[in-house]
């Protein structure tokens, strides 16, 4: 996809990005509405089309580079990460994606309730993929993690009692419990775990003029609020629901980050 010479030949253009992740019929809302956005910012009809197999997150970022197969994805950013791909150094998500509510069986709250630091949470076992950046955050931070789980099978995981908690984004969490709607899980309500990061698209190494499009769309969105109305509408009912502010904070610190990292201490 050549973003700038289909801008001057027509007005719609087509775009494949990773598909959604089973459990879930859908892989990012926002993001796809924030993509369509971006273009439409410059009277462009973006065509969003899930690539035709199911790919995890480290495999889309490896697969960037072939582009035959994607356009786009979106990730954590990490030093390796910028030097094999193309980023667009605009924080997706404000700053929030780095803090995180925890996923818990419904029997299990009174254990995290007496909880005061980190030293205290080492004790209990977490579950991220061993290809999210989140998973190295944990063993620096001398967190017991379990990587070894496809993403299908996480929540089951907490479900059975093979895991304590699975941390999600305060983004994200709300949502994807709705969907899953299941009877044995809920939020843990006394800890917030706050690490920093940051989000951001990707496209492969030489795909210059595409990241050029991106960049100038979101900063169009960000200029004339746009795009802070598609944030709030997406995520302030659930952010509100969380009682943030009434929660223990646990921070974690985190060597992945690349030192150009703009906005990364908004929050």
């Amino acid at each position: 996809m050549v973003c700038l010479s289909a801008k001057s030949a027509s007005t719609s253009v087509r775009m494949v990005i990773p598909g959604a992740s089973a459990p879930f019929s859908v892989r990012n809302p926002f993001i796809e509405q924030l993509l369509v956005m971006v273009f439409a910012k410059q009277n462009i009809t973006l065509e969003l089309v899930d690539a035709p197999e199911n790919i995890t997150q480290g495999r889309a970022l490896k697969e960037l580079n072939s582009p035959d197969i994607l356009d786009l994805t979106w990730s954590v950013t990490t030093v390796e990460r910028e030097q094999n791909l193309t980023p667009i150094r605009i924080p997706i998500y404000q700053g929030f994606i780095g803090w995180r509510v925890f996923v818990i069986n419904k029997n299990n709250q009174e254990k995290f309730s007496a909880i005061d630091n980190v030293e205290q949470l080492s004790k209990l076992l977490a579950i991220q993929r061993f290809d999210w950046p989140d998973y190295q955050i944990f063993l620096e931070n001398n967190l017991k993690v379990d990587g070894s789980l496809p993403f299908s099978q996480m929540y089951k995981a907490i479900e059975s009692g093979l895991a304590d908690y699975f941390p999600r984004s305060v983004l994200e969490v709300t949502r994807e419990l709705n969907e899953l709607n299941s009877d044995k899980l809920t939020i843990e309500q006394t800890l917030l775990l706050k690490y920093p990061s940051s989000y951001y698209f990707f496209v492969g190494k030489n795909n210059t003029e595409l990241a050029e499009c991106i960049e100038k769309g979101f900063e169009i969105a960000l200029a004339d609020g746009s795009y802070q109305l598609l944030f709030q509408q997406h995520f302030g009912p659930a952010l509100d629901i969380l009682n943030l502010n009434e929660r223990k904070i646990l921070y974690l610190s985190s060597s992945l980050l690349p030192a150009q990292n703009p906005l990364m201490n908004e929050r």
